[in-house]
């Protein structure tokens, strides 16, 4: 029994003295030599700066005139169109410089709807405008008779039509009852062209809305027929009572002419659009007073000659007096602007020059950053009157929901020569040029 006892003793001692050489699993996890490539704790990645290379691109904004608009637009959101860039006119005299306001942070990505539009102060008036009626069958735009009354008894149509270098000529000015003209972000103008007794198959080329449009619009109880525009214009337009024939909400009466560049090819039907408004019940009889007309005037200055510093390079614009039509008829830097649908020079009965409050906005336009312009178009002015060779000088009046009523300088009423109308819409600073071309200025 001993050396069966003793065999065991040297089993188990051989057995124990290799449990205590063989190392300690929990200890090697506890006390690494080096530390596990994918323990957070012991790793600690940099922060890096941002790079201007990294950064993500910027969202890509929908074309004024394609996209719609949306709800609650900011007015500091840098919209593009589809316009190409377009340099500062060599020449032309900057009168507001515009600054473009940053982005607002990713942070707030809901934008604030845009502060309530200024509105003119309205001037006091001892009595009401007074009412204007004219007999059946008369345009109370032009004073003239019309074949079909019914005509009479519809909306405007108020056509926003280009007057960049690329658009002219333009199509259907000269069938226009009336035109308004006015300065868009301070480089080149823009028509507003007013359609009721005539009803073209084609006109253009038509181009966005602007601020002017909100006062315009309302005054005739018109329908306004536009290829989009900027985003918080467009919503102002929404948040009115203007009947919108916005291009992207109302495609049937626009299309594009083949073969023609972005500033010519979109086009507006007449005929179709009274279809469409009729269908949509957006056509009506509105109560439209129009003006005063008279076969002659007495009274007057000599004005034969109009020059209007429009910006200079693109938009300096000259009218000239012909006895024998009795019409004027209108230049554009230098040249005879015609009509592309008769390829006659664009003449006008009556040509007014309305002085209008010009407010410089934070509303971005295109993308060079240049920012819309306010036009204060309601309320009461300065205006110069020019018919059959003679300039009156005196004031435009509307409270906004009317036409304008114009009156010459000691209050008695002035009345247009029956026919078509042009207002040429100017800052309260410009100097007018009569007979003298030099006398044109934007200063006064």
């Amino acid at each position: 029994m001993r050396p069966n006892f003793v065999l065991l003793v040297v089993i188990l001692s051989l057995v124990l003295t290799a449990c205590k050489s063989a190392p300690s699993p929990t200890e090697v996890a506890q006390n690494p030599t080096v530390a596990p490539t994918d323990t957070p704790v012991e790793v600690t990645a940099p922060t890096l700066a941002p790079s201007p290379l990294a950064s993500p691109p910027p969202t890509r904004t929908p074309s004024p005139t394609l996209g719609p608009p949306t709800a609650t637009p900011t007015r500091v959101v840098k919209t593009p169109t589809r316009r190409p860039s377009t340099p500062t006119p060599i020449g032309a005299k900057s009168t507001i410089t515009a600054t473009l306001a940053s982005s607002p942070p990713a942070s707030s990505p809901t934008p604030t709807s845009p502060p309530p539009p200024p509105t003119a102060t309205p001037l006091p008036t001892s009595t009401p405008l007074p009412t204007i009626t004219h007999a059946e069958g008369i345009n109370p735009l032009t004073g003239l008779p019309v074949a079909d009354p019914s005509v009479l008894k519809r909306r405007p149509l108020m056509v926003r039509i280009g007057n960049d270098v690329g658009a002219r000529p333009q199509r259907g000015l000269n069938l226009a009852d009336m035109v308004y003209e006015e300065i868009v972000e301070w480089w080149t103008t823009r028509f507003t062209a007013i359609y009721l007794s005539e009803t073209p198959e084609l006109l253009g080329p038509i181009r966005s809305v602007r601020l002017i449009n909100l006062q315009l619009v309302p005054q005739y109880g018109g329908a306004l027929a536009h290829s989009g525009g900027s985003d918080p214009v467009r919503w102002e337009v929404s948040q009115s009572s203007i009947t919108d024939l916005d291009q992207f909400y109302n495609p049937d009466p626009y299309h594009h002419l083949p073969n023609e560049g972005w500033q010519t090819r979109a086009v507006f039907n007449a005929q179709v659009a009274r279809a469409y408004m009729a269908k949509k019940k957006m056509e009506a009889a509105v109560p439209l007073q129009g003006f005063l007309f008279s076969e002659t005037i007495e009274t007057g200055e000599p004005g034969e000659n109009i020059y209007i510093y429009y910006p200079r390079s693109t938009c300096f614009t000259e009218w000239h007096y012909d006895a024998a039509s009795g019409k004027y008829g209108r230049w554009i830097i230098g040249s005879p602007l015609t009509d592309a649908l008769d390829g006659q020079q664009i003449a006008a009965s009556n040509v007014i020059v309305y002085f209008a409050e010009h407010q410089d906005t934070d509303i971005v336009e295109d993308s060079n950053g240049a920012t819309s312009v306010r036009i204060i178009v309601n309320g009461k002015g300065p205006a110069w009157f020019f018919r059959d060779g003679k300039l009156n000088k005196g004031f435009w009046e509307t409270d906004g929901t009317r036409t304008p009523y114009f009156t010459l300088e000691d209050g008695t009423p002035y009345s247009l020569k029956p026919g078509n109308t042009w207002v040429e819409v100017v800052p309260t600073y410009y100097t007018i040029g009569v007979e003298d071309i030099e006398d044109a200025s934007t200063g006064p």
